[in-house]
């Protein structure tokens, strides 16, 4: 996920201010690659305490998110579904590289094969932890045998498009983090994730609600929510953050996901705060799905 310099973010929710510090095994603008999980019951969605605008408001539409995109100091896509299998999404990233969060499906994949340790499964989404999810992809075989089985979780669970990366060469610390995965995709595998009753989606799933707190920023500074975050930088020099969200509120839950890139680390995560703003203040405005 690259080297970052430190950084501390104030992250402001509708109702609570989430102060974070990371490096990159604990969020953008840190000093190392994204890290580790934390354990606990599987959950499914619930009630959210964050408050809308007003009770009244109409739902977020396309429009809406059309202006965000225009609103925010650096290019974004974000996509948000909740109502059957509809989908609003606004903007475009031509680069849509996975990085750490496609430590959800490996995860998923190391567990329902039976080859994962639970504390690999545990840092490889609560803090992100690379050695973690590199022990996970290991475990199913590595390179191409690996790929294929992250490849079979996301096509057997709406996302029949994204080809995962097996090449060791494309980066050696994490070969499959360079995956291409489409901001549109991934909304589609989130939404099977939120409700499924899989043992081991479930398992990933509750992890993705006990984030570490160095890794509570943007959508994961609404509370409750289950996300998981990747970051890094692209070939082109430009710097990318984005997140996967599952988003509780008002009896069901609304999924989230975006992608935000820039030239400067410091303006993407800009955008990153003002995302996770926009969205906590919409909650309720959300289209929404139940269980």
């Amino acid at each position: 996920m690259g080297q970052r310099r430190a950084v501390v973010w104030i992250v402001s929710a509708a109702v609570t201010g989430v102060l974070l510090a990371g490096c990159a095994d604990r969020g953008p603008g840190a000093a190392q690659s994204p890290g580790r999980t934390a354990s606990g019951s599987a959950s499914t969605p619930t009630r959210s305490t964050t408050p809308s605008p007003t009770a009244s408001a109409t739902r977020v539409d396309a429009a809406e998110l059309t202006s965000l995109t225009q609103q925010v100091a650096t290019p974004l896509q974000i996509v948000v579904s909740g109502t059957g299998t509809d989908q609003i999404s606004a903007g475009r990233i031509s680069t849509p590289t996975a990085w750490s969060t496609l430590k959800v499906p490996i995860a998923i994949a190391a567990l329902s094969r039976g080859t994962a340790d639970i504390d690999d499964v545990k840092e490889a989404i609560t803090i992100s932890d690379n050695d973690a999810a590199i022990r996970l992809w290991n475990s199913l075989g590595s390179g191409e045998g690996a790929a294929d089985t992250v490849q079979s979780v996301l096509s057997a669970h709406g996302d029949a498009d994204t080809t995962v990366l097996p090449d060791a060469k494309v980066d050696p610390d994490e070969p499959f983090g360079m995956t291409r995965w489409q901001a549109d995709d991934q909304a589609r595998f989130t939404d099977w994730l939120a409700c499924s009753t899989d043992p081991s989606a479930r398992t990933v799933r509750s992890y993705m609600g006990q984030i570490d707190s160095s890794q509570q920023f943007g959508l994961a500074g609404i509370h409750p929510s289950m996300v998981k975050a990747g970051w890094g930088d692209e070939d082109s020099g430009q710097y990318t953050v984005r997140q996967m969200a599952v988003l509780p509120h008002d009896d069901g839950y609304s999924v989230v996901t975006f992608i935000a890139q820039g030239d400067y680390e410091a303006s993407v995560d800009r955008t990153v705060q003002e995302v996770g703003k926009w969205i906590s203040a919409r909650s309720s405005q959300l289209p929404l799905r139940h269980c």
